[in-house]
């Protein structure tokens, strides 16, 4: 945690330097300067206040409260606004503790951050808490009725994105959690299911926050804002590559292992035979995705704002086809939906021919496939989504991890075998 007590060694390790003004020999000032923007920050050690700069092209800062030592989480909205201009977030699109009218009664609430895009529209709120129990609090108060999030989202209908930030300094280093929510529509999904409702039907926050449960699952991601391969004003990202990818370290099976069970517990899979088999099909999937789509990944999941399942899982399928074909000879029928709107393209020339490709694809579809990622048998609608929120936490286990390495890699063989020694039963062969 950032306090009065390490907040020097924090300012040393954030860049700051001490500003000597001309004709002094001592001060207690820190200064860090952003020359792409034109601006900096400052803090004032033997004043206790934290210093932004404000003027036409600064700013705007609507109460004080947030500039002095006073509390632990004014040094979290300090370093995130570093952070922010570090990435290069104009100074003058930044407002800190925007006062909004919440809920039905009189009191008042005050966002942390407002982030504004080009254009002067609402993009992003941000709010900050100290690290460790108040995170965690805030968080857990989100998931469970929206909180202070959604608060703000129904002041700034417009906005774009909220996110729960908080930063650590340990050891010397600073570390930094943000969980972003989109709260913009993803028109596909809506598209594909009328019954939902999305953010542009409008409500208060208890139904912005409906929206967000059970619209999009409480959907939310960990990157998309503050990494160095995003950039200012482009919150997540619609296309990874193998760059975004870390090395896979075969001491982390353990760890995969007990999430992976995890997960199953969490949401009452008992076919872990099953499972595992599942587990097997998405490692050939993403074997497959770092040898062939290095520059544009499919195993990938981008966030609801980009992503929805049923696209999702045509990529893995379409993987897991050219996977089987590849490396165990084995065709898999797969229809893609290019192939589907070229059915459809002919329609007014070719009626009957049409009829009859389309038929020829349901044909295959009910009788030649197989789940290939069903971690429960899926009979229905309800059903398939149930199994969609497994298959992404799976997904997501992984997808931030890269597999194929030009060296050597007994990861997979290592895991296989941690799995079969702690509970996995296998048929022979299989």
């Amino acid at each position: 945690m950032i306090t009065k007590d390490n907040l020097h060694n924090f300012l040393i390790c954030a860049g700051f330097t001490k500003e000597v003004p001309s004709g002094e020999m001592f001060t207690n000032i820190f200064v860090k300067h952003f020359p792409e923007l034109d601006t900096f920050l400052k803090v004032d050690l033997e004043k206790s206040i934290l210093i932004y700069p404000e003027g036409e092209k600064g700013i705007k800062i609507n109460e004080r409260q947030t500039c002095n030592f006073n509390s632990n989480e004014n040094f979290v909205v300090f370093e995130c606004v570093n952070r922010l201009l570090e990435k290069r977030y104009k100074p003058e699109h930044i407002e800190l503790e925007p006062k909004w009218k919440v809920g039905h009664g009189a009191s008042g609430g005050r966002a942390d951050i407002l982030i504004s895009d080009n254009n002067k529209k609402p993009l992003l709120i941000i709010e900050c808490k100290t690290q460790g129990r108040e995170f965690e609090k805030a968080w857990k108060d989100t998931m469970f009725d929206g909180a202070q999030l959604f608060s703000y989202a129904q002041q700034i209908t417009e906005t774009d994105f909220l996110c729960l930030y908080t930063s650590d300094f340990h050891d010397n280093e600073i570390k930094f959690t943000s969980h972003i929510i989109s709260h913009k529509d993803n028109i596909k999904i809506l598209e594909e299911n009328k019954k939902l409702k999305g953010f542009k039907d409008g409500g208060d926050n208890k139904k912005r926050y409906l929206v967000w449960k059970e619209t999009y699952q409480l959907e939310y991601t960990t990157k998309g804002i503050f990494e160095s391969n995003i950039q200012a004003y482009n919150i997540g990202k619609d296309k990874y590559t193998i760059e975004d990818l870390q090395p896979i370290d075969a001491r982390n099976k353990e760890g995969k292992y007990h999430e992976f069970r995890t997960i199953l517990r969490k949401h009452n899979v008992s076919g872990r035979e099953n499972a595992f088999d599942v587990l097997i099909n998405l490692f050939l999937c993403k074997i497959v995705d770092e040898t062939q789509n290095a520059l544009d990944l499919k195993f990938y999941w981008k966030g609801i704002a980009y992503d929805n399942h049923f696209d999702l899982i045509d990529r893995l399928q379409e993987l897991y086809k050219i996977g089987m074909d590849k490396f165990l000879d084995q065709e898999i029928v797969y229809i893609s939906n290019k192939q589907i709107d070229d059915a459809f393209w002919t329609v007014k020339q070719k009626r009957n021919a049409t009829k009859q490709q389309i038929k020829d694809y349901f044909r295959k579809l009910k009788f030649f496939t197989n789940n290939d990622f069903g971690f429960i048998d899926i009979h229905n609608e309800k059903l398939f989504y149930q199994n969609a929120k497994v298959l992404l936490e799976v997904v997501q286990m992984w997808q931030d991890l890269r597999i194929k390495t030009e060296q050597q890699n007994q990861f997979l063989g290592d895991m296989f075998e941690f799995f079969l020694d702690n509970g996995i039963k296998q048929s022979e062969g299989q």
